[in-house]
């Protein structure tokens, strides 16, 4: 007999645990989505700016660096990157969402 309540209360418990991380997860889930919805807001704008007939304005493109061989006016076979992308490729603007 004392088996059988041993077993009753440890189904109970169980049962109590399953609730407990349930309810974290719901929770830590709410807070997750709660802090995704704040930086959403903050983040800014569009790239681009659409002008009064709804055409859009063309984001500036960085200056490619010449390379020798192009024209004869080669910069002596180096490339400089524009400040601030330490030798990484522009990123594209985007439009739309897809």
């Amino acid at each position: 007999m004392i088996q059988r309540q041993d077993l009753a209360s440890a189904v109970m418990q169980r049962e109590r645990s399953r609730n407990r991380i349930r309810l974290v997860t719901v929770t830590v889930g709410a807070a997750a989505l709660a802090t995704a919805g704040v930086i959403a807001y903050q983040l800014p704008g569009p790239a681009h700016t659409t002008a009064g007939s709804g055409t859009a304005t063309p984001a500036a493109q960085p200056r490619a660096a010449s390379q020798p061989g192009d024209d004869g006016q080669g910069d002596g076979g180096t490339a400089v990157a524009p400040s601030g992308t330490s030798g990484q490729a522009a990123a594209q603007a985007t439009s739309g969402g897809s």
